[in-house]
């Protein structure tokens, strides 16, 4: 927990203080909307889950048929739908927290955008995980102060 704490420091110098600031009529509407997102978010992203685990699993028994490439990309995907289970749960978690803005849920949302970031990583996308991570992070540290 240490690393994450230090880590969040150094996100809220160079995201929260060092980075061009928001308006604050800007940032009052992305608190305000942002219960509503996580709420669309958990409602799309649940039964994508459920999806993926039903297909997941055929693509587990018929990677073999593929060949090598198709059998090296299963860790990968698993651990990448793995991943994606507490992001979800986080975000969930934040929701009523979104509402009151209570740092708490900002600190769940936090979490959740670092799994996130991981996850684009495992799958090897490194231009979607540094868009993800900048925009994300640079909209929850602009915000980071409305919660209290």
């Amino acid at each position: 927990m240490d690393y994450i704490k230090q880590l969040e420091k150094a996100f809220d110098e160079y995201f929260g203080k060092k980075a061009p600031a928001l308006p604050q009529n800007i940032k009052e509407i992305i608190v305000k909307i942002a219960p509503y997102l996580a709420i669309i978010s958990v409602i799309l992203t649940i039964p994508a889950i459920l999806l993926i685990f039903g297909l997941g699993s055929l693509a587990t028994t018929l990677a073999p048929l593929g060949g090598v490439q198709s059998v090296a990309t299963l860790p990968t995907m698993w651990v990448s739908i793995l991943l994606l289970i507490p992001v979800v749960v986080l975000e969930a978690m934040a929701v009523p927290g979104l509402f009151a803005r209570s740092s708490k849920a900002w600190q769940y949302m936090f979490w959740a955008q670092i799994i996130s970031v991981v996850s684009s990583l495992v799958q090897f996308n490194i231009i979607g995980a540094l868009i993800s991570a900048v925009i994300g992070f640079y909209l929850l540290f602009q915000v980071k102060s409305l919660y209290k």
